[in-house]
């Protein structure tokens, strides 16, 4: 794959790692709606492996589902006549194909075969497969998932074939405008199988994308924060020794009679001498002792003391960039270059005992029956973030150091000299990582009684960028959708496809409902300013109440355009709207009370997606399928942090909001 120059400008985001980690991906389309194509198109122009396209249509019987997972079709001019009154533009209407060179010799292709063709045009580097089935509500999803671990199905295609050496290393499913009857049974068996899931939906000028997260949980090693602070470690103490053996080479500021010289010494050099000159100043002063940390500016005016010090050592103010920087950047030298709080929680959530249990694997494991229920790229997380915990004890809470200095004015000697400083404590630092990842294998191997094990030693790239990101590592967990489905709707008709003991040992249920809980409450005090009424939030309620009124009958409201039944199927919306509000604990916030559970107010929001009927409108999908694709990536690739939970569009008013339900 010619990824230097095909994909120049994307690598500069999520670099070559993250390349690679989505042409290893299958992702698999669970219907081929005009927001699910548009997802799946924003996915192949970058370059996924693979994808599958699955949805309903007459299939031939006595064929088993990796007999009729086909690859793509061939792209014939019939497949581009659209009809006037098609709204999705990768979906024409039904076209027959001539097969064999005989005119009367025409079959029909499917949704499928056809958004699977015209998908397959954008990018020639990305194999596309399309699966036709009776019904999507009736599939095995189960026997489905399990095939596509297996990889792509045997072909006689040049292309296929070379797609279906070696299996995807991750599958993402994305569901595209599907009724709960395809949701919840879709959404459980990903959960089961720590698969990613991604629900989209375009109802009329409304839409959003719920992100299920692969179970225990997605891990971000590069969540590419946009305000990094440089890691200087101008603040920890002891001093590591290439910097204080840089900052020794200018004895003294003050006595520098060289103009030209003094305007071209480091910023980090007159950061540190300031401080020694500071700590003169204040009642506790600087204690000559390693084991005892000396004083560092902490209350406001101590900082702005210290600033002006900063600029008191300057000879020619207007004249020195160097001391213009070492002003800017004067918080570097109180900035607590500690693992945050949010870093804490993340590796609170690795236990050892847990990690050597999912690593080792069992007699059944060594037989081939199971494998782990942990996936591999999560089990290396957690190997690299106990690493990351021993190492904190051993460092005074201090991560690895990054290694990479920002730009200053300075002479080369002294730039160079600095930046190998950092880089040799980084080196030094990573080694150390190694080491102890080293030792936690061993001690896998050891409880494992001769047994091999779920996990190899992460490769010298992986630690390397584990260790730079090491201060900004997040997780983020998701409730499973169908465990979410119950809360909102317990007497759904639609939950008795499930078994009861699907709902039984949810991890963190609890703790994710009530955080769930108290972000609802918060964005109520955040409504739209414009028009409350066109609050993201509101029409995801009145969203979630249409598929309440299909899981009783069948359909969507508002199928019957006579005055009487949209009225009746607006009444009906409007009860299970209010049911939704309950179940969400949000009955009592006086912004829902206002704008919702005023009947008035909420009949309208009822009468507006009833009026829908389930339409499609491409641009809606458009948007939702931009924003879907830009989460997808991110779960791909484990860089940047998703969205939490729920993005809503509201095409009404052009806003949006992100939800954690």
């Amino acid at each position: 794959m010619a990824t230097t120059d095909k994909y120049d400008r994307q690598l500069r985001l999520w670099g070559a790692s993250g390349q690679r980690a989505l042409g290893s991906t299958m992702v698999v389309l669970v219907g081929s709606s005009a927001c699910g194509t548009e997802t799946l198109k924003n996915l192949v122009l970058p370059g996924v492996g693979s994808f599958l396209v699955v949805d309903d249509g007459e299939v031939s019987s006595n064929t088993t589902a990796r007999e009729v997972i086909q690859k793509c079709p061939e792209l014939y001019p019939s497949l581009l006549q659209f009809e006037a009154q098609s709204s999705n533009f990768f979906l024409p209407a039904p076209s027959k194909v001539a097969s064999g060179g005989d005119d009367n010799n025409q079959k029909t292709l499917s949704k499928a075969a056809m958004a699977c063709a015209l998908l397959s045009e954008l990018n020639p580097d990305v194999f596309g497969f399309h699966y036709t089935v009776p019904s999507l509500e009736g599939l095995d999803y189960s026997a489905l998932l399990e095939i596509i671990k297996q990889g792509p199905p045997p072909s006689n295609g040049s292309s296929a074939t070379a797609a279906s050496s070696t299996s995807p290393q991750k599958i993402l499913v994305i569901a595209a405008d599907q009724p709960s009857t395809v949701t919840l049974p879709l959404s459980y068996e990903c959960h089961n199988r720590s698969i990613p899931l991604l629900v989209v939906r375009s109802y009329g000028l409304l839409g959003y994308a719920r992100i299920q997260t692969a179970s225990p949980y997605h891990c971000i090693t590069e969540a590419k924060k946009s305000n990094r602070i440089p890691d200087l470690r101008l603040s920890a103490w002891p001093l590591f020794e290439g910097l204080k053996n840089v900052a020794s080479t200018v004895s003294n500021l003050d006595e520098m009679d060289d103009t030209k010289d003094h305007s071209h010494v480091p910023f980090v050099i007159i950061l540190l001498q300031a401080l020694d000159k500071w700590r003169g100043t204040v009642s506790a002063p600087f204690n000559p002792d390693p084991a005892l940390r000396p004083r560092y500016p902490e209350t406001f005016q101590e900082k702005e003391d210290f600033r002006k010090l900063v600029k008191g050592m300057a000879k020619n103010l207007n004249n020195e960039i160097n001391f213009e920087e070492a002003i800017r950047e004067a918080h570097l030298t109180w900035v607590d270059g500690r693992v945050s709080d949010e870093v804490k929680e993340v590796l609170d959530r690795v236990d050892e005992k847990d990690f050597l249990a999912s690593a080792t694997k069992s007699e059944m494991d060594v037989e081939g029956s199971t494998t782990s229920s942990v996936p591999a790229h999560v089990l290396q997380f957690q190997l690299l973030a106990l690493a990351l915990k021993r190492f904190l004890k051993q460092n005074d809470g201090y991560p690895p150091l990054e290694g990479k200095i920002p730009d200053m004015t300075s002479d080369t000697t002294r730039y160079v000299a600095l930046q190998e400083a950092y880089q040799r404590q980084a080196e030094q630092d990573r080694a150390k990582i190694y080491e102890i990842a080293k030792e936690l294998l061993d001690e896998c191997r050891q409880a494992s009684n001769g047994c091999d094990l779920h996990i190899d030693m992460p490769s010298d790239d992986e630690i390397v960028t584990f260790c730079k990101n090491a201060r900004y590592l997040r997780i983020l967990e998701t409730r499973p959708l169908y465990a979410e489905y119950k809360v909102q709707d317990p007497a759904s008709p639609a939950l008795s496809i499930l078994k009861p003991t699907f709902f039984e040992n949810i991890p963190n249920f609890d703790t994710i409902q009530a955080d769930a809980r108290d972000d609802l409450q918060s964005a109520m005090f955040d409504p739209y300013e414009t028009d409350p009424i066109q609050t993201p939030l509101l029409w995801w309620i009145a969203l979630r109440a249409c598929d309440a009124f299909y899981d009783r009958h069948d359909h969507y409201p508002g199928k019957h355009d006579q005055e009487l039944a949209l009225e009746s199927d607006a009444n009906e919306v409007y009860k299970f709207m209010t049911q939704i509000v309950t179940n969400l604990g949000l009955s009592e916030c006086d912004f829902i009370k206002e704008q919702l559970l005023d009947s008035a107010k909420g009949k309208d929001l009822a009468r507006e997606v009833v009026r829908y009927d389930e339409a499609e409108i491409h641009n809606i999908a458009a948007v939702v399928g931009g924003v879907a694709s830009q989460e997808a990536v991110k779960l791909i690739t484990g860089q940047y942090v998703p969205l939490n939970d729920t993005y809503v569009y509201n095409g009404i008013a052009s806003t949006a909001g992100v939800y954690k339900f």
